[in-house]
């Protein structure tokens, strides 16, 4: 109950009322069940996300770490579970700046999650994600970008088949971009993106969709300003259209179920097939890069 009425508090914001319930729970659990009961884990995470609400990470730290022991002996060390407490881990350690820490934690979280998931589950891609972020900020460029690009490409095949010389992802055709444009004047490309259905596919858009942004950026450090321009350009006209299908969904969902509705996962690698799709067909067919308007 006490957890209950803290997690309320807390949604609320109401901080200090939530702090002061979390510890009474914690103190209450461990005498109760005992310091490495599952429950006390629990409440033990729910006191470290209310640290980290309030910018306090290096309080939550040792809460989440706590947590991650206490997880490790109840599922053992290769759960999946444990990869999920690892990323909260390195979150901490990463708003602290301590980024040789926090890559250790996600290099582990991502064996973790490609050997007990397998290379499919979208926690791969996210965890993924962080560790080339996290490589980023300590300036190992190379390494970061080999894993962007593991995202993008894994993406393109799931949906478009084996990346070939007429089948290439996104950032290859961004590469090819930037090389012509140190040869002579390219005219301003851009991608055209059709909105995705609601089917679900295999690779969740928020992780994709920051892929290419922070590959752009990645770019940028680089120099590569034309690559980067094409991939924020595709970034945010899908993003924009995107906007526009989860609009009209909540409209008819929210119009035939009222309250019930519930929100329909929006997934991103139909965008990737159509742009790699139209910019192959284009490769194929000689005719150059040409503006292409978004409907």
């Amino acid at each position: 109950m006490l957890n209950i009425l803290a997690l309320m508090y807390r949604d609320q914001r109401k901080y200090k009322e939530a702090n002061r319930l979390l510890i009474d729970a914690l103190s209450i659990r461990e005498k109760t069940l005992g310091k490495d009961h599952p429950a006390v884990e629990a409440t033990l995470n729910n006191l470290a996300v209310l640290y980290r609400k309030r910018g306090q990470y290096r309080e939550a730290e040792p809460l989440c770490r706590r947590a991650l022991e206490i997880r490790e002996k109840s599922l053992g060390k290769d759960h999946p579970d444990v990869a999920s407490q690892l990323n909260n881990l390195a979150l901490d350690c990463q708003n602290q700046g301590k980024y040789e820490e926090v890559e250790c934690y996600y290099r582990r979280a991502l064996k973790i999650d490609e050997c007990k998931l397998g290379p499919d589950d979208p926690n791969v891609p996210k965890t993924k994600n962080n560790l080339a972020s996290c490589l980023f900020k300590q300036g190992k460029y190379k390494e970061a970008e080999v894993l962007y690009k593991e995202i993008l490409t894994s993406a393109h095949e799931k949906e478009f088949g084996s990346v070939d010389a007429e089948n290439k992802p996104i950032w290859m055709h961004a590469e090819e971009r930037e090389e012509v444009s140190k040869v002579c004047v390219v005219d301003k490309m851009s991608v055209c993106v059709s909105a995705p259905s609601a089917v679900t596919q295999t690779v969740c858009l928020l992780i994709m969709n920051t892929t290419l942004r922070n590959l752009a950026a990645l770019y940028r450090r680089q120099g590569k300003m034309k690559a980067a321009e094409m991939l924020e350009e595709c970034a945010t006209r899908y993003h924009k259209q995107v906007q526009n299908t989860l609009n009209l969904s909540f409209y008819r969902k929210r119009k035939c179920y009222g309250r019930q509705w519930v929100p329909e996962t929006v997934w991103f690698p139909t965008f990737l097939k159509t742009s790699s799709f139209v910019l192959n067909r284009r490769r194929r067919n000689h005719t150059g890069l040409e503006q292409c308007k978004s409907e």
